[in-house]
């Protein structure tokens, strides 16, 4: 199967986003009819039957589209991914084990979550430095009681997908340091944060580091320039964290994975160019760090 979709065409590609378009479609009726049936067990003194049968009908309307949009996605990844990867990474490799990247081994914050797992992972070399990448999703536990039936159910929420790379930049620094975005509340209570001395910068990142001198040395005014040019761009926010021992982990918070074909309104040129773009991103964070 996947031999099969990355010798599709990018007409015959075209034609399976359109087709995804309409699975979505019928699984969006499907979920509304589920909720309406519920609404009217709700409005007929609290039917259970009715509500019950509003509820599998909602469930299945969302896995229609879920499985629409996951054979889409995983054919457009098939049809592109390779050779996007190609064009920037040398000896790459699809789905590599054991996988390198680790989100929870880092110095990101991130917010609180349950479960941490990640998908989608490809290596490769880029300018000689052994490079990872996946997509890193957050989720958090709940349990709630159900009124109808008084029965405890877990609540399982998405709390965080972002867009990650690792990059071994095969050498050894003096401490570590985070780079993060400065929120509104840590601008209104002043939290603690290393200062450049650059305003600008300031303004919009923590830093953090268990040497400041170090850091600082690290974080020239031409690498803050650049990571300023970085984050005019609408990718998301970003994190990225330096490691003494060399590693570089570099996190999008961009709410979707790499090779996300989105709400599928993108033909598959235009694909190819966000794909080309992204990646192009986060190599070009890395060589502002390469050469440190």
């Amino acid at each position: 199967m996947e031999e099969k979709n990355r010798n599709m065409t990018d007409e015959q590609l075209a034609q399976e986003l359109r087709k995804s378009k309409g699975g979505k479609l019928g699984g969006k009726i499907l979920s509304l009819l589920g909720v309406v049936i519920a609404v009217v067990g709700i409005i007929l003194g609290g039917n259970i039957a009715l509500i019950v049968l509003g509820g599998v009908v909602l469930a299945l309307g969302q896995a229609v589209q879920g499985k629409s949009k996951d054979k889409a996605g995983q054919q457009t990844f098939d049809a592109i991914a390779p050779d996007i990867v190609s064009a920037a990474l040398e000896n790459v490799q699809m789905s590599p084990t054991p996988h390198l990247l680790d989100a929870e081994d880092t110095n990101i914050p991130l917010p609180r979550h349950t479960h941490c797992s990640g998908s989608g992972y490809i290596r490769g070399t880029y300018r000689g430095l052994t490079t990872e990448l996946c997509t890193v999703r957050l989720t958090e536990v709940s349990e709630f009681q159900r009124e109808e039936t008084g029965l405890w159910e877990k609540n399982e929420q998405e709390v965080y997908t972002g867009q990650w790379m690792l990059c071994q930049l095969n050498r050894e620094f003096p401490t570590w340091l985070t780079i993060w975005p400065r929120e509104r509340l840590d601008k209104l209570f002043s939290a603690k944060t290393i200062k450049t001395g650059s305003e600008v910068f300031d303004k919009r990142f923590n830093l953090s580091s268990d040497d400041e001198a170090a850091a600082l040395r690290i974080l020239t005014p031409g690498r803050m320039e650049r990571i300023l040019a970085l984050a005019d761009s609408p990718i998301g926010k970003f994190a990225v964290n330096l490691n003494p021992d060399g590693r570089m982990y570099i996190a999008v918070h961009s709410g979707h994975g790499f090779f996300d074909i989105g709400k599928g309104y993108e033909n598959p040129a235009q694909l190819r160019q966000r794909f080309a773009h992204e990646l192009r991103w986060f190599t070009d964070m890395i060589d502002t760090f390469r050469g440190v």
